[in-house]
């Protein structure tokens, strides 16, 4: 089974680790989204998970979709059903599992760039990637799909042209999953076969402004990076409200997402989110994100991040008190972190407990600063202390 067929009964019979489900919180917060659609579940997790597939396959924010909508639609049919067919051949997990190599630091700081020209500027490419039927046919200087093996090849090195190809490629497909998603779940709604989504307006939930919650999410943003950010920079407020769909698991997980982003940036791009509670206005996650921001930072083995550990310990104290978190904590839990499916960790992340309230924390080992704060009530930790190398009460 491929990672974008949604079969309802296999959906429904899959269980879940605890810290998967910890995961889908965490990721939540950050107002992540992934490109993992193995699963569907129940309750809440329905919620999430829906919200990660419809919302966000990676033009999902409406801000990066408006830009390239007019070339997705006029897509012959014949490209329609390629990609089509690409996508239902696909079986990695990953993202980046779907292409013949990994992107390095220096192509994913330039494909940044070239993301936002493509999205804000309307920057095609010059032509469009090649299609071979066998690995045999593929000369490895282009940008290329091959049949045989259902991977986008790419060869050692990448021009600007070649950069513009892989992104519009990966635009068109992520378009290809977004419709094909809406329709799946079109067809198991519930009611009358329509998909209620947990992201909903501002004004049918709150009488504040998008102006006004964002000013108000700003004190955080300041707080976090110590200055506030240039006009170059747009906002936008997702209201995310998953307990419009399932009342009985409560509200906890109804938030606003407020983003920072730069002028025609894309999920690769730097950005900053501060997430609040949607009643109490309350801080629940601040951070910097974006596959950009992962390729400035040095990388470590897990072995020499680790030995860092109580070295950086007494500074991420220090710098998470502003949040509230003094004293000892009662519970610790670290890791060496490794994002966006990274073999290197460029972070070290610490998960305390301060009586009923967590800090999981992320920090940028070779800036020494926080990259990721994340506050949330005990209840919602599900990691289990066993499974992880450190604890202690």
């Amino acid at each position: 089974m491929n990672r974008f067929d949604l079969d309802r009964d296999l959906f429904y019979n899959i269980e879940i680790s605890s810290n998967t489900k910890r995961e889908l919180y965490k990721n939540c917060l950050k107002g992540k989204r992934t490109a993992d659609l193995r699963f569907r579940y129940a309750g809440m997790l329905t919620a999430l998970i829906v919200a990660a597939v419809v919302g966000g396959t990676g033009i999902g924010a409406k801000a990066f979709y408006e830009s390239v909508k007019d070339r997705m639609e006029k897509m012959p049919a014949a490209e329609v059903e390629e990609y089509f067919e690409d996508v239902n051949n696909d079986t990695s997990v990953t993202i980046d599992g779907s292409w013949s190599r990994k992107l390095t630091d220096e192509e994913t700081l330039r494909m940044a760039e070239l993301e936002k020209k493509y999205y804000g500027e309307a920057l095609y490419p010059a032509g469009e990637i090649s299609r071979v039927a066998t690995l045999s046919e593929w000369g490895g200087k282009t940008v290329c799909y091959v049949e045989e093996d259902h991977l986008l090849h790419l060869p050692d090195e990448l021009s600007d042209e070649q950069l513009l190809q892989f992104i519009d490629y990966n635009a068109k497909r992520d378009y290809i999953i977004e419709k094909n998603a809406e329709a799946n779940f079109a067809e198991v709604g519930e009611g009358e076969g329509k998909y209620v989504s947990p992201y909903v307006e501002v004004g049918d939930v709150s009488n504040l402004t998008e102006e006004q919650i964002v000013e108000f999410a700003k004190k955080y943003l300041v707080q976090f990076r110590g200055s506030d950010l240039g006009p170059e920079w747009t906002t936008r407020v997702e209201a995310f409200r998953p307990s419009a769909i399932d009342p009985d698991e409560g509200v906890d997980f109804d938030m606003y997402f407020v983003h920072w982003e730069q002028a025609g940036g894309t999920p690769f791009s730097e950005s900053y989110i501060v997430t609040l509670g949607m009643y109490d206005l309350g801080l629940k996650a601040v951070g910097v994100d974006g596959k950009e921001h992962w390729a400035k930072l040095d990388g470590y083995t897990d072995e020499e991040a680790l030995k860092k550990v109580d070295e950086v310990r007494p500074k991420i104290l220090e710098a998470i008190e502003k949040y509230g978190f003094t004293g000892k904590p009662s519970g610790e839990r670290y890791e060496a972190y490794h994002d966006w499916d990274d073999e290197i960790t460029k972070q070290l992340r610490f998960v305390w407990h301060f009586g009923d309230t967590v800090a999981d924390v992320m920090w940028d080992i070779s800036t020494e600063e926080l990259a990721d704060v994340e506050i949330y009530p005990a209840e919602l930790d599900y990691g289990d202390p066993e499974e992880w190398d450190d604890w202690s009460e």
